[in-house]
């Protein structure tokens, strides 16, 4: 099955509003979401980092674990194009 192609902005929007629905998540921010290369599991987008308490990130990454897993297999992001 083909993945649906939506925005950087959109899949930022979707994490953050399912973030803002876990409790004790209301400090910890992801950082936007960047294009990579696509992998072994076909993702050819990430998070690459995460802001908060330790302790508090680590709790949330894993409560949005199966989350972030659906969002993976069904959507990709724009290819950016390589700047010379």
């Amino acid at each position: 099955m083909a993945k649906a192609t939506i925005s950087k902005r959109v899949l930022d929007t979707l994490i953050r509003a399912k973030l803002a629905k876990v409790d004790g998540c209301h400090r910890v921010e992801p950082m936007p979401v960047t294009w990579k290369a696509p992998n072994g599991n076909g993702s050819n987008w990430e998070i690459p980092g995460w802001t908060g308490d330790v302790h508090h990130v680590s709790n949330c990454v894993e409560q949005l674990r199966d989350y972030l897993k659906f969002l993976s297999d069904q959507f990709d992001i724009a290819e950016e194009e390589v700047r010379s």
